[in-house]
């Protein structure tokens, strides 16, 4: 499993017994990134290989819901997978960086029209220890289209990735141990239902967009600065 580590850091907090708590949202954070999917988000331009796939999740997340509760599903339209976190900072240093974070986002934009595209395959349901539900997956693509950023563009260290995800869902409350189990059970039990509800096939990206949000979840996407960083696409790349 490509993300063992994720799931011995969930046994770990399991055999503590101990209570989970609901994250935090600092609303001070703002964060830009180069997201795929976010269909309540059209412009430059739906991505419709995410349009069935955001379907098929949903239908996934409503049994889930059903039996537990306490996870709080994200909805179909904010569906989506950072493939770059840029920026995620105090909203006084991004307004301070936001000419710096424009010209970054546009050399990103000139990359990504070069490859066009970025093939991913979603394959399986992680409970993390910090009670969130993700789907993960493996790009080869993405992994040299991060690099390729990375050595280009000085984005800070600690904003690097190395995991391919979706969040499907968070604590809605702080939660018992025995319930986490159940959930984590759950998910060991049923890992075929992937197959179930044809989700584990491999998606196509060929309209990423810039994502501007508020809040260390990024939980409200701030429209008017979305917008203007999605200005920044060369012509002809959509």
């Amino acid at each position: 499993m490509a993300y063992e580590f994720l799931t011995q850091a969930t046994l770990k907090k399991l055999a503590t017994g101990e209570t989970w708590q609901r994250q935090i949202n600092d609303e001070s954070i703002i964060d830009v990134s180069l997201n795929a999917g976010q269909l309540m988000i059209c412009q430059p331009q739906i991505e419709e290989s995410f349009t069935l796939f955001s379907q098929k999740l949903m239908v996934y997340c409503e049994q889930l819901a059903l039996k537990f509760p306490f996870i709080e599903f994200t909805q179909p339209q904010e569906f989506h997978s950072t493939l770059l976190t840029i920026c995620n900072q105090q909203n006084e240093q991004f307004k301070l960086q936001r000419p710096v974070l424009l010209s970054w986002c546009h050399e990103i934009a000139k990359i990504f029209n070069q490859i066009k595209s970025i093939g991913i395959l979603f394959n399986d349901v992680v409970l993390t220890s910090n009670g969130s539900l993700i789907l993960t997956g493996i790009s080869e693509e993405l992994t040299r289209f991060r690099q390729q950023i990375y050595q280009q563009i000085p984005i800070e260290s600690e904003l690097h990735k190395d995991i391919i995800h979706i969040t499907l869902g968070r604590l809605r409350d702080s939660t018992s141990s025995a319930d986490m189990k159940k959930l984590y059970d759950e998910l060991e039990q049923n890992r075929s239902s992937l197959i179930h509800y044809a989700i584990n096939t491999p998606i196509v990206i060929r309209h990423p967009k810039f994502v501007v949000s508020k809040g260390s979840l990024s939980s409200e996407v701030q429209m008017g600065l979305t917008m203007e960083f999605n200005q920044l696409w060369p012509l002809g790349c959509y």
